[in-house]
């Protein structure tokens, strides 16, 4: 609590005067030049004193300044221009990432002919991009709290887009594996993006709009299928790769246009920074910040990676890495599989029992059927904004998460071409949504 001597205003205190009373003093906390016109507020101290008579007065009564903090200025914001404008660079960068990953699916026939690769290095090629995801997942977490999201975000496209286009120049398959898990070590630090737009984002409109961003990633994987499907066969892989890899540079110019996390400065201590940006996004929305003075939420301090098997948070940690790792094995194992899947359905049965570094290259009717399938992320579109606000967010995943299973299964069953096209179409849809309301439920939970 403040002293009487911090209160302005000559006579609010004199201890010569035989007769005492209560008085109130009126004094403006004026800010930083930046700041001038936002915060300048009109604050009542009182300063409560005993007098002769038998009343008495608390001096523990004396009113204390306006706060509010980061979640409290986003909701204060509301949703507008900083926010769509916000989406559509990390929309840009989660595309991106889609090519890399989508590459991987329409990449493997050819490299399995040109190198005669058998099933296991094959499956490798693939495998490898996620122990370096593994590896370095942590790492960019703890660049994110350490140096900023913006900061982190730029190492990130660096790093994909370097070692993505290093990968056309690979003189062996050796050389592919080394360089695509260096390129899936940094597609570990893409949920960065994801970080960066949940924190700006208000309640109100959150989940409907990080439904919304999983069209930015069907996108990517619709456009790495088409260029694939008009690249490999005309000017080969490599072309390819380094089409792929070709956003990446391109997002890098565009994150200077990002802002820093307001969360991150302030658990930081630089509250004027992050004071700067939450007034700059409610100009552009047109809008106010709340009055007071910006503070620190007591969630907005830095944690440990303990704290997440601390009893309090414990069971709900052990529930979002199952969920996670279900969720994860279940779509990627869907995307990466469909080059495989059509080409046992190609060539038959007998394909598993035959020379296993046999080649069959991709053909038109399977670039078809993939880009049909991947249109199956878009049902999770509306499915999701349906049910995710009238049965809950839970029960919405539910949904998901039976729906995947269900055509899971019927892939094991022999189908003409179009049956099957129909069946992943919905597994697509279905994993797609199941990854949405993970996303939703660990940035909400």
């Amino acid at each position: 609590m403040e002293s009487l001597a911090d209160f302005t205003g000559g006579g609010l205190f004199n201890s010569n005067s035989s007769k005492h009373c209560r008085k109130t003093v009126k004094y403006t906390k004026l800010m930083s030049s930046h700041d001038e016109g936002l915060y300048d507020e009109s604050l009542e101290k009182v300063a409560l004193m005993d007098d002769d008579s038998d009343d008495n007065y608390n001096t523990s009564d004396i009113e204390s300044e306006n706060v509010f903090t980061v979640e409290e200025a986003v909701e204060s914001i509301g949703f507008g221009f900083f926010q769509i404008r916000l989406y559509i660079i990390c929309g840009l960068f989660t595309a991106a990432d889609a090519l890399e990953m989508m590459l991987l699916a329409v990449l493997s026939p050819v490299l399995r002919c040109e190198w005669q690769l058998d099933h296991f290095r094959v499956a490798f090629l693939t495998t490898v991009v996620f122990i370096g995801m593994c590896i370095m997942a942590p790492v960019w977490g703890l660049m994110g709290d350490k140096y900023g999201r913006q900061t982190t975000l730029y190492m990130v496209t660096t790093w994909i887009g370097y070692f993505g286009l290093l990968t056309t120049f690979s003189p062996s398959f050796m050389w592919v594996l080394i360089l695509r898990g260096l390129v899936g070590a940094g597609l570990a630090g893409s949920p960065q993006s994801f970080a960066l737009l949940t924190e700006f984002l208000p309640s109100k409109s959150r989940a409907k709009m990080l439904q919304i961003g999983g069209i930015t990633w069907a996108m990517g994987t619709l456009f790495e299928i088409s260029i694939a499907s008009l690249v490999i066969p005309t000017l080969g892989w490599r072309w390819l790769v380094a089409f792929s890899a070709m956003p990446s540079f391109l997002i890098c110019v565009l994150i200077k246009l990002l802002p820093e996390s307001a969360r991150y400065l302030v658990a930081a201590g630089e509250k004027d920074r992050a004071l700067h940006i939450l007034q700059k996004a409610a100009k552009i929305n047109k809008s106010s910040l709340p009055k007071g003075r910006l503070t620190v939420a007591h969630s907005a301090s830095r944690g440990n990676v303990s704290d997440l098997l601390s009893p309090e948070y414990r069971r709900t940690s052990l529930q979002m890495w199952l969920m996670w790792f279900a969720t994860a094995f279940s779509y990627y194992g869907m995307v990466l599989a469909s080059a495989e899947i059509l080409q046992i359905h190609n060539s038959g049965e007998e394909s598993r029992n035959a020379d296993s570094c046999k080649c069959n290259l991709l053909k038109s009717d399977d670039y078809i059927t993939m880009l049909v399938s991947t249109f199956g992320e878009f049902l999770a579109l509306p499915l999701n904004l349906l049910l995710i606000d009238r049965i809950g967010r839970r029960y919405t995943g539910a949904v998901n998460s039976c729906g995947m299973a269900i055509f899971f299964l019927l892939l094991q069953l022999q189908m003409p071409q179009s049956l099957l096209t129909i069946i992943m179409f919905m597994v697509r849809g279905f994993s797609q949504g199941l990854f949405n309301f993970v996303y939703i439920y660990t940035a909400e939970d």
